[in-house]
């Protein structure tokens, strides 16, 4: 347990004050389904017809986002991803500590994954994942501590508010069942209860669509080709592990290749979540918050591979410089030109140029799309840039 001593006082200080100090400069963020959430939370409220916030909809987090943001602003919604976020990483690397967990460990865990920009702005918008980050992180800290009738509803919610954690839930739990299978029964009755308890939630959008699954499809992006898909995902993943940390990640998965296979035979459902994860961002290469489960597990097999954290320690650096500076290798061409209007990249030349850090590339993004989506609000657009509550 925890005990609150000065310097684990001054800690949680100090992650209050940087949760608080996130949530006034996101607003609601930047992520493209921020405003669907509330829109259709406010459709159900005030209009009483349930309009999903994307294809197939998020109805658990059109539930909390929305409310948040219709009753109380950004700040909340914004704060709780915060919340949600760092108990994420907390849950994820207890899940994997097999001992007492040492808190000097968890800590530089906390600070390698904050400092990840990419990982660390996405993860701190108003929106669903998040918090389905957060479910799916606590169900599996139930499940692998054997508290796992209680991961049930965890597991369960989590697809209710993204349904591509779908996948990865259910072939964790048949791995699990096949795994252990002189006591699969309660694997099966997770994998089983998980399930229909989240299919409820999607109960309302099935009859919409006439008890016809039509609507899970693919909600937007590249075309669901090899030439479309592959030069995004190793773009995206690039650079969400970092323009300069993935390289040196990458040095250090092959100069110790013996070292990396003898952790993934012994921790294989770990490596069975991040192929998984991978695989569905191959197919979704659209917002990069999807592989955040993926760069999470990432770091877990680092701090597995070294017991000497120098290298956490230059991943760290490596990354705050991304904050700051970075570098571009090609000129894209998008096949639209209007403020407003979706990036979606047609063509690239190589070109290299140093640039502004992603900290600064992403606030003034972050602007564009806050004043963009405003426009879904009518006469209450001006509440949703100032990042009032839209009621």
């Amino acid at each position: 347990m925890l005990k609150l001593d000065y310097k684990n006082s001054l800690i949680i200080f100090l992650l209050i004050l940087v949760g608080i100090q996130t949530s006034l400069y996101k607003g609601y963020g930047d992520d493209l389904d921020s405003h669907g959430l509330i829109l259709s939370f406010i459709s159900v409220y005030e209009n009483g017809v349930y309009s999903p916030s994307r294809f197939y909809g998020s109805p658990f987090g059109e539930l909390i986002y929305g409310y948040i943001g219709y009753n109380f602003g950004s700040f909340t919604g914004s704060f709780l991803s915060y919340c949600f976020f760092l108990f994420s990483i907390i849950f994820i690397f207890s899940s994997y500590s097999k001992n007492k967990i040492n808190q000097k460990d968890l800590l530089l865990f906390i600070l390698v994954c904050f400092s990840n920009p990419v990982l660390y702005l996405d993860n701190t918008n108003p929106s669903d994942y998040p918090l389905s980050l957060f479910l799916f992180s606590a169900a599996l800290f139930l499940f692998k501590k054997n508290h796992k009738i209680y991961s049930i509803i965890f597991f369960a919610l989590a697809i209710a508010t993204r349904a591509n954690f779908a996948l990865l839930i259910i072939i964790f739990l048949i791995y699990e069942i096949f795994k252990n299978r002189k006591n699969y029964k309660l694997s099966l009755l997770v994998l089983f209860y998980s399930l229909v308890i989240s299919s409820l939630f999607y109960f309302p959008i099935f009859i919409q669509n006439k008890y016809s699954l039509s609507f899970i499809s693919n909600g937007g992006g590249p075309d669901l080709t090899f030439e479309a898909l592959t030069p995004r995902f190793l773009y995206k993943s690039y650079m969400s592990i970092g323009v300069f940390s993935s390289i040196f990640i990458l040095y250090l998965f092959f100069s110790n290749i013996k070292k990396v296979k003898k952790i993934i035979f012994y921790e294989k459902d770990l490596a069975i979540l991040v192929l998984l994860n991978l695989l569905v961002f191959y197919f979704m290469p659209t917002k990069t918050s999807i592989i955040s489960l993926a760069i999470i597990f990432l770091y877990v097999f680092l701090f597995k591979l070294f017991n000497n954290k120098k290298y956490i320690y230059l991943i760290i650096f490596f990354n705050l410089i991304f904050y700051i500076f970075s570098y571009q290798l090609f000129d894209f061409k998008y096949k639209y030109s209007r403020k407003c209007d979706p990036l979606e990249a047609i063509d690239a030349e190589f070109q290299f140029k140093v640039t502004q850090g992603y900290f600064f590339k992403r606030t003034e993004n972050m602007k564009n799309q806050i004043f963009c989506a405003s426009k879904q609000f009518g006469k209450k657009s001006q509440k949703y840039i100032s990042g009032e509550r839209i009621k």
